[in-house]
């Protein structure tokens, strides 16, 4: 998987790739704290009026395909730019982000604990909760596990073409699999890091490891590319061309659209997979056109800072949304969407401004 980096037109950081890491961000948080509102609880006791309500949709839609994907897409494109790209350093970064995402994992749990000691989570079973939380497959350890992977493929000197087919094996070989248990089990969340088991084995490595392989595939003509614009609009073309046969065959098959970024989501296959990756290779031309005119200024500033520090305010956001959710829960219940949004403002902030000053006393 080795790319001669030498006289590449587009070495460097891609400005449009930070750009949409940092749109990215924002649709992460939104969605997160949409998931621990009052709002997102009162649409799942009530899914007739969910159904109706276009904003909670949309909420979903845009913390799906245009969240995740795209993180992991970008994280493809990153290991054809590091210059930190042996076999050993894949592995270390592997396992500094597997564990980081188990010790996060702990963070949460303490919270779930002490909601259902309080009786903010009524009265469902504690140790299944417990086990989700503690054991939740997270981007995290997700990450972790693709960074062995590719460090693997470099290891063995695999061909980008030979790592491709694996990965669509292993995407076919998931969906094929039968779930592990009753799904609660510990176990469960063992064999969840590697196929879909429940909604807490969110990003399940068989299953999204797509995203960063065609990563891989994109950075590898991005950096060689000569001229970028016209790079660009084939990419828009191929993404545009994509999403509409892969929605097409979707409605043929009578498939909700919406299961896509909702209920389906986690549980990736070949179609839902063309479809999100159809997103990304639209989403990032359409990046790169508007980030033409962010050259400089203190958006140009922002978006580069969170793209470098992604990881620390990924962090930051799950440290601040849990003990929000919980006081929220008691004292100001975020029924509104109004409430969501200065709650996503704050967050945001408060990240930022967390990693800043930390950066600055480093």
């Amino acid at each position: 998987m080795e790319q001669n980096n030498t006289l590449s037109p587009n070495g460097g950081r891609q400005f449009e790739l930070d750009f949409a890491k940092f749109v990215a961000i924002i649709f992460m948080i939104l969605v997160h704290c949409y998931d621990y509102s009052s709002l997102y609880l009162s649409s799942l006791s009530a899914p007739a009026a969910n159904d109706a309500s276009s904003l909670g949709t949309l909420i979903e839609f845009l913390g799906a395909q245009p969240a995740a994907p795209v993180f992991m897409f970008c994280m493809g494109i990153g290991l054809v730019y590091t210059r930190h790209n042996s076999p050993s350093e894949f592995a270390r970064r592997g396992l500094k982000l597997f564990v980081t995402g188990y010790l996060l994992n702990l963070y949460r749990t303490a919270f779930v604990v002490a909601g259902s000691l309080t009786g903010a989570l009524g009265e469902q079973p504690l140790l299944p909760l417990v086990s989700a939380f503690a054991l939740c497959v997270d981007i995290l350890p997700f990450a972790g596990l693709a960074f062995l992977f590719f460090a693997l493929m470099k290891k063995v000197d695999a061909s980008p073409a030979t790592a491709t087919i694996i990965v669509i094996l292993l995407l076919v070989a998931a969906n094929a699999l039968p779930k592990v248990g009753s799904g609660e089990e510990w176990y469960c969340y063992v064999a969840g890091l590697l196929w879909y088991q429940n909604d807490f084995t969110s990003f399940p490595l068989m299953q999204w490891l797509p995203f960063p392989m065609a990563g891989v595939l994109f950075g590898r003509r991005l950096k060689a590319a000569s001229d970028k614009r016209r790079f660009y609009l084939l990419t828009l073309a191929v993404g545009l061309a994509a999403f509409a046969l892969s929605t097409l065959l979707a409605c043929s098959r009578g498939t909700d659209l919406r299961t896509f970024f909702t209920t389906a989501y986690f549980d990736m296959n070949l179609l839902s997979t063309t479809w999100a990756l159809a997103i990304v290779l639209v989403l990032l031309p359409t990046y790169y056109f508007l980030a033409g005119h962010l050259r400089e200024g203190r958006l140009y500033r922002l978006a580069t800072f969170c793209s470098r520090n992604i990881n620390k305010i990924y962090i930051w956001q799950w440290l601040l949304i849990t003990p929000i959710a919980v006081l929220a829960f008691f004292f100001l219940p975020i029924d509104a969407y109004w409430k969501l949004l200065a709650e996503v403002v704050l967050v945001s902030m408060a990240c930022v401004l967390i990693v800043r000053a930390r950066a600055g006393q480093g």
